[in-house]
């Protein structure tokens, strides 16, 4: 992947902003809610690495045809192209490989879309949200900074469950652990998955939330909630 990275989205570029900005003040939250401040000053470095974000209009004399299309998915890929109405620009991205900030940053991000077409520079192809966040997933985030440190905050989220709900959730955060450990994240194929279960995925990939806070995420009902999860750790025991 290269230093930028572009974002294209259907949605007005006023829209994105104000989604933009909200997420970033999530984003410092989640920041200050996962760290102390002596954490915090001992990360500042990679902190303050992570990309400049511009959201920006798509340029009139952009055409599609400018792009490295994926030859699978490149009339889909037009479509959307050609739909969308504005765009995030990322520069200066540090490398992946040394910053769990700017991984987790863009995992949760992008969890907040339905679709996302993305151009990593250079002559790599477009791709959609699934197989970036499949790329991402590679990576390590801040969860692998986080089980550093013996903090009662995070006991909550990784407590043995007592709910019913709870140990679904508990089963799909350790099927995860168990991929990541294996180094089999990549193996994870959801294009035949519904939209449901990919939103669930992605969000849980992203952080690791109690059942309240993660079903307020995903934005589900509770039924679908609860049979998605079910199905999502079948899926990856599979794997």
């Amino acid at each position: 992947m290269s230093r930028s990275h572009y974002f294209y989205f259907k949605l007005s570029v006023k829209d994105l902003e104000a989604l933009v900005s909200a997420y970033q003040v999530e984003f410092d939250a989640l920041l200050e809610d996962c760290f102390s401040d002596e954490e915090l000053t001992q990360h500042e470095k990679m902190i303050d690495a992570i990309a400049a974000v511009y959201v920006q209009p798509i340029l009139s004399e952009m055409s599609f045809d400018d792009f490295y299309a994926d030859e699978k998915n490149e009339e889909a890929q037009r479509i959307f192209f050609e739909s969308a109405r504005s765009s995030i620009c990322l520069e200066n991205l540090p490398y992946f490989e040394s910053n769990p900030f700017q991984v987790t940053y863009l995992q949760s991000l992008l969890s907040r879309f339905l679709e996302v077409l993305i151009d990593s520079g250079g002559v790599n192809e477009l791709v959609f949200r699934d197989q970036y966040l499949l790329e991402l997933s590679k990576y390590k985030d801040i969860d692998s900074l986080i089980s550093e440190y013996v903090a009662p905050k995070q006991e909550v989220k990784t407590s043995r469950p007592v709910d019913p709900i709870d140990f679904f959730i508990f089963d799909v955060y350790k099927e995860l652990d168990r991929l990541k450990a294996e180094g089999k994240i990549a193996d994870i194929r959801l294009d035949d998955q519904s939209e449901k279960l990919k939103k669930i995925f992605f969000v849980m990939s992203a952080e690791k939330l109690d059942s309240s806070a993660l079903l307020r995420k995903t934005g589900l009902g509770a039924k679908e909630f609860d049979d998605t999860l079910e199905r999502l750790k079948f899926y990856l025991k599979k794997i």
